[in-house]
């Protein structure tokens, strides 16, 4: 007797017309962290923010920038955000109409003593997402990873939006001559960006959320490492998927391991390198109950194309913008990175749906027929 089996399970995805959930990361270059080119005597160093003529201009063109390009992100990462009061105002005047911001600031040396810059998130106040709250870990000396809690913004106000909790990253720069050390260093911070994030999910408040319904997790940020780093590889072991490699996985432009997204920052010894990454997984109430940062699961096919549950959850699309990050007149040494997620939200069959949904059976493994595999089991 014949019967049609499936080596991995069907699923169905509502397909709808709403808009994807756009992130993005940026490191924006800090003025107090640029060195000014062309310098008379480099041994003296200066640094673009001791004059205002000098950081002005580039802060200007980058606030119009993200307000420009970015319009329609539903959350930016900023690295390296300046804690000063005139570029706060100038980032305000660009961007305040359309987005919420927050910020977390890196401590110093100096107990009671914060270093000039930090990180910041940016939340559009009529997006997909509405910010919940921010706060900081510190992830080594005088350094930081913001941790962000946002809910789905549901129409008409409605309650009971899905949980969102993002890492907004920067791991340290690589200046050890020891490789080893330099990259066991940043696998270290990864870790305990892993740990801040679980906990946040951990505190997830129930009385708004079923203990079913799942969340978005994300990691993205300034890694200083490629996707290949042992940082990099440490989150996709705790089931995080790289948006680059799934969407060369889903293009066919890769034959399995990680991916590069191709040049997204000029370092300071004039090295062109890809450190911008973003990461994303789905996991549950559920997943917390032994208190670890793992959702572990067997990775499969479908988790390799960017299919992160089994109702539609996906990662769409990633892209950098190819400014330029190299000479006098850029706007940062970095290119922002962006990736698109259809997040959908399936509805109860007693309520009325407000948009058009198609209904799609289809296997989590590509090269699987979607009717199934045909076996014989000899009765």
């Amino acid at each position: 007797m014949k019967k049609i089996v499936s080596s991995i399970p069907l699923f169905s995805v509502w397909v709808s017309r709403t808009n994807a959930l756009a992130i993005t990361t940026f490191n924006i270059l800090a003025p107090v962290h640029r060195s000014m080119p062309n310098q008379p005597d480099p041994a003296l160093n200066l640094r673009e923010s001791e004059r205002q003529e000098w950081w002005r201009p580039r802060a200007e063109g980058v606030a119009q920038y993200i307000a420009d390009k970015f319009s329609s992100s539903d959350v930016i990462l900023l690295q390296e955000w300046w804690f000063d009061d005139s570029f706060t105002r100038i980032f305000d005047a660009a961007i305040s109409d359309t987005f919420e911001r927050v910020a977390e600031r890196r401590p110093g040396s100096v107990v009671g003593q914060d270093r000039d810059d930090g990180m910041c998130c940016l939340v559009r106040k009529n997006g997909l997402l509405e910010l919940i709250k921010s706060d900081k870990v510190l992830t080594g000396p005088q350094r930081i990873a913001q941790i962000i809690k946002c809910r789905e913004r549901l129409p008409n106000s409605g309650a009971g939006g899905r949980q969102v909790f993002i890492a907004n990253s920067h791991l340290s720069f690589p200046g050890d001559k020891n490789h080893t050390i330099n990259s066991e260093r940043q696998a270290k911070e990864a870790g305990i960006i892993l740990d801040a994030l679980t906990r946040a999910r951990n505190d997830w408040d129930t009385t708004t959320s079923s203990s079913s319904e799942s969340c978005l997790e994300i990691v993205c940020g300034d890694f200083n490492s490629n996707s290949c780093s042992a940082a990099a590889a440490l989150v996709e072991d705790n089931n995080f998927v790289n948006c680059v490699s799934a969407t060369a996985n889903q293009l066919l432009t890769n034959v399995g391991g990680a991916v590069n997204i191709g040049t997204t920052h000029c370092d300071h010894l004039g090295n062109r390198v890809s450190v911008d990454h973003i990461f994303l997984r789905v996991s549950k109430r559920k997943d917390n109950k032994d208190g670890q940062r793992s959702v572990k699961r067997e990775r499969c096919s479908a988790l390799a194309l960017g299919y992160l549950d089994t109702q539609g959850t996906r990662i769409l699309a990633v892209q950098r913008d190819k400014i330029l990050i190299s000479g006098s007149a850029v706007l940062s040494d970095h290119r922002p990175v962006t990736a698109k997620i259809e997040w959908p939200r399936l509805k109860k069959t007693d309520e009325k749906l407000s948009d058009m949904y198609v209904n799609v059976t289809m296997p989590l493994d590509p090269l699987e027929p979607a009717w199934g595999i045909v076996q014989d089991d000899g009765s």
